[in-house]
C-alpha cells in the first residue's frame, strides 16, 4: 500500500474512532484532516468524507445496536431527514466557492465548540 492510502487509513481510522466514540458521523474529523494533511481542496474534502461516513457509521450504528443503544425508530426519522437534507447540502456545495465553504465549516466548529464549553460551566 503506497504511503497515500496509509495516510487516508490512518485519516479514516481517526474520524471512524471519533464516529464510534463521539456519536459523529466522522465528518468533524475527516474533513481537517483531509484538507491539511491529505491536502485536499475543500469540496473534494467534504464528498470524500461523506462517502467515508457511510461505512463507519454503518458499523457504529450496528455495534451499538448489539448493545442496546440508541433507539432505531427515532434514528429512521433522522435518516430520512438526513437524506433529503445530504441531497440539498450536496448540491448547494458546489455553488459555494472553496474559501467561502471553509470558513462556514469553520464558523460551525467554532459554534459547536462554544456549545460544549459552555455546557460544562
Amino acid at each position: 500500500m503506497d504511503k497515500r492510502k496509509l495516510l487516508l487509513v490512518f485519516i479514516g481510522l481517526c474520524g471512524g474512532m471519533a464516529s464510534g466514540l463521539l456519536g459523529i458521523g466522522g465528518g468533524i474529523i475527516f474533513v481537517p484532516l483531509l484538507i491539511s494533511i491529505a491536502k485536499f481542496n475543500q469540496k473534494d474534502a467534504h464528498a470524500t468524507s461523506v462517502g467515508a461516513i457511510v461505512p463507519a457509521v454503518i458499523v457504529g450504528a450496528a455495534i451499538y445496536g448489539l448493545n442496546k443503544f440508541g433507539n432505531l425508530g427515532d434514528s429512521i426519522y433522522l435518516g430520512i431527514g438526513g437524506i433529503v437534507g445530504a441531497q440539498i447540502g450536496a448540491k448547494l456545495m458546489y455553488k459555494i466557492p472553496n474559501k467561502q465553504l471553509k470558513k462556514g465549516f469553520g464558523v460551525i466548529l467554532v459554534i459547536v465548540a462554544i456549545r460544549m464549553i459552555m455546557s460544562w460551566v
